[in-house]
């Protein structure tokens, strides 16, 4: 009797190791099958500025007024283009300080500039734009 009330004992051992061996085993398979799944994917990522550079060359001519009322008349003919460029601007600056910009997508634009003195240098200032940044200006001076 001691015998067999021994060996029913570790039968019974030997079920609840096993059913524990069988639901560990059940429990961490959906684990591996999921870390087989489990997977990221990278892309190279760049990230750059843009600076937007200067038009390189203007061309036209320009007349002053000396009778009242005063000023001067800028006609740019031509401009360096600037690539990825969606407008231009043009800023004159009189020789009282004032200035007027406007700007404009043609390949050429005149501009009339009031001033309050009848002599003096004027500044031209061309920017290439991209969107609504502005960059850095061409810049020249003429006096009249």
């Amino acid at each position: 009797m001691g015998t067999s009330r021994h060996s029913g004992a570790a039968r019974h051992l030997r079920r609840l190791v096993a059913g524990l061996i069988v639901a560990l085993f059940l429990a961490a398979t959906p684990a591996m099958a999921q870390a087989a799944f489990r997977g990221t994917a990278t892309a190279p990522l760049s990230a750059s500025t843009y600076v937007i550079p200067a038009p390189g060359s203007i061309a036209g001519t320009y007349s002053c007024d000396t009778t009242r009322p005063y000023g001067s008349t800028i006609n740019v003919t031509s401009y360096g283009k600037v690539a990825r460029a969606t407008a231009y601007q043009l800023t004159v600056i009189a020789p009282d300080g004032t200035s007027l910009s406007q700007t404009f997508t043609a390949s050429t634009i005149s501009m009339t500039k009031p001033s309050s003195l009848k002599n003096g240098t004027y500044i031209y200032e061309l920017s290439a734009m991209v969107g609504t940044w502005t960059g850095s200006p061409y810049r020249g001076t003429y006096t009249c």
